[in-house]
């Protein structure tokens, strides 16, 4: 397989993970209890989880990266984070507002991870 369908396949596991929890997190904010809208931004939070981690390691499989590179390490770092936030997201709807941001602040990392740690 090419590396653009691995490129592909990671970027749209980050919008799946993106979008089902901002619908989870939309969920809580306005005090829903939509079993529906929970059980389809888990499901989507949780295919985007394995479309990332399947097509990132693919990735640095095809582009020849080693596994002991500093920035790969924080993006797993990342990822592992982004796996607990739908039990964060799930178990205090209170802290809703603060997850959003802590959401935001990790895929920031991801992406210094990759733009600007890979060059260090």
């Amino acid at each position: 397989m090419s590396h653009q369908i691995y490129q592909i396949l990671h970027i749209l596991g980050i919008l799946m993970v993106f979008l089902g929890y901002g619908a989870l997190l939309g969920r809580a904010l306005a005090g829903s209890d939509c079993p529906r809208l929970k059980k389809m931004g888990s499901i989507t939070s949780g295919i985007g989880l394995l479309l990332i981690l399947v097509a990132g390691f693919g990735l640095i499989a095809k582009l020849g990266y080693s596994y002991g590179e500093t920035w790969i390490w924080i993006k797993l770092a990342v990822w592992v984070a982004l796996g607990g936030m739908i039990a964060a997201i799930n178990r205090k709807p209170c802290c809703a507002s603060k997850i959003w941001w802590i959401l935001l602040a990790l895929g920031t990392i991801a992406i210094a991870a990759v733009y600007w740690f890979r060059f260090l």
